[in-house]
């Protein structure tokens, strides 16, 4: 609704002369999105009529709101973004059929400010910052020359726009082979700045503790950890160079919208509820499965893998934000649960009760499409059932909406000491199942 038109003129070379001269000069106030105004706004309906009227309201405002998060199921609100113009109208309306909301953010530039005027401040790597692209795979390098005898980084695939997506393997020296392999992959949605940073700060906690704590000693002794901090490497930049709330990936595949979102992109369940057919869309699915490099490059690394001996028993997914652990089955509400459902249960609740014990922060745990919304093609279901990791999820990290995709810096390490105890409890689960 309030993208900046450069990538729609960047697709007009063929114009006459003026116009290209016309653009030039446009683009010059065009590079970055700014939210100057813009109110986050949650709106809690009361009933199932409410609910259903939501639904409506948000379809016919499309254009004029951004959905943060949907109120698909009972018990949920919904964060809305609204544009200064357009925010009397949404009120008016919330008002005349008496569906109680509030404002949560008043200003979301103000919020974006804040995240980004530390940046490049030391040479040390700040685990209580937010890092460029650039950072956080020079990061992968320097990680890894660190902790020589137990990291090793290795590319994954190249991104649309041609940057190096790495990833690090984190393993014990103790154990025997073939060990079996987890999984993790941060930074699917651009927006969701916490997530690379809550999984670099899992890694450094991980590697601070080997050969001092017992639990981490042992699962890295028999786990190979197979971990990505910021997959959607285009879109991430992007958040940082043009629009901080971006949340697809770049790639051009028609018209004048740019970019898929790639976790409704993999094969499983590809194209049904809860991913949209048109390309502007947030939820885009892609013109076809896999048509994301990001995707195909990761879901061929890791089929490499499998086809080689690796036994994935582990796949997490790090999003932002709701509070969530969440587990098979995202593709649709009403389909069967897996047979492993109840094992799936009784590790995310080690996962948010190890969480809770920290700071007392709730998660919500469940079958993803059941807890939250549909959603095909998603990453959690292409684990589990494609992967094979039985134990396949995706985490929903801090926080509720107070500040939704834009946490701020102070709140990474907590998020990150949290999420490693959650972690460790995790682990603890399948050390005892896997290595008994």
């Amino acid at each position: 609704m309030k993208r900046c038109l450069l990538d729609q003129f960047s697709q007009s070379a063929g114009k006459m002369k003026s116009i290209l001269v016309a653009f030039s000069l446009f683009v010059a106030g065009c590079l970055a999105v700014r939210y100057d105004g813009y109110e986050t706004i949650r709106i809690e309906p009361q009933n199932h009529e409410q609910r259903t009227w939501l639904q409506i309201l948000e379809l016919s405002l499309k254009d004029k709101i951004d959905v943060w998060q949907s109120s698909a199921l009972e018990g949920h609100p919904m964060d809305v973004m609204v544009a200064p113009r357009f925010q009397a109208e949404l009120k008016e309306i919330l008002d005349v059929q008496q569906v109680p909301y509030h404002v949560m953010i008043k200003d979301v530039q103000s919020l974006v400010d804040t995240q980004t005027k530390d940046v490049g401040t030391s040479n040390d790597f700040d685990y209580t910052q937010y890092h460029t692209y650039d950072e956080i795979q020079q990061w992968v390098v320097d990680f890894s020359a660190q902790y020589p005898s137990i990291v090793s980084m290795y590319k994954l695939t190249t991104s649309f726009e041609g940057r190096d997506v790495h990833g690090i393997k984190l393993t014990g020296t103790g154990g025997t082979q073939p060990k079996k392999a987890v999984w993790w992959q941060g930074g699917i949605h651009a927006r969701e700045w916490i997530s690379p940073a809550t999984v670099m700060w899992i890694c450094k906690s991980m590697a601070e503790d080997y050969g001092v704590d017992p639990t981490v000693t042992a699962v890295m002794d028999a786990f190979d950890f197979y971990i990505i901090p910021s997959l959607n490497a285009d879109g991430y930049e992007y958040t940082w160079s043009n629009d901080r709330l971006w949340r697809k990936t770049r790639s051009k595949t028609s018209g004048f919208c740019v970019g898929t979102d790639p976790n409704r992109n993999y094969a499983y369940e590809w194209g049904g509820e809860g991913a949209s057919t048109s390309p502007c869309s947030e939820t885009y699915r892609g013109p076809t499965a896999n048509s994301e490099n990001i995707i195909k490059g990761s879901t061929e690394f890791l089929m490499n893998l499998k086809q080689s001996g690796h036994d994935f028993v582990s796949f997490i997914d790090f999003h932002s934000y709701s509070q969530l652990f969440l587990y098979p089955w995202s593709y649709s509400a009403r389909a069967s649960l897996p047979a492993d459902s109840t094992d799936h249960g009784v590790a995310a609740t080690k996962f948010s009760d190890g969480l809770k014990a920290v700071y007392g922060t709730e998660y919500t745990v469940g079958p993803s499409a059941r807890t939250l919304y549909a959603a095909s093609g998603c990453s959690v279901d292409w684990g589990y059932a494609t992967l094979g990791a039985k134990y396949s999820y995706v985490v929903e990290l801090r926080d509720t909406g107070r500040y939704g995709f834009l946490l701020p810096a102070n709140q990474i390490e907590p998020s990150g000491i949290e999420t490693y105890a959650a972690v460790k409890a995790y682990l603890g689960h399948m050390l005892e199942e896997y290595y008994p």
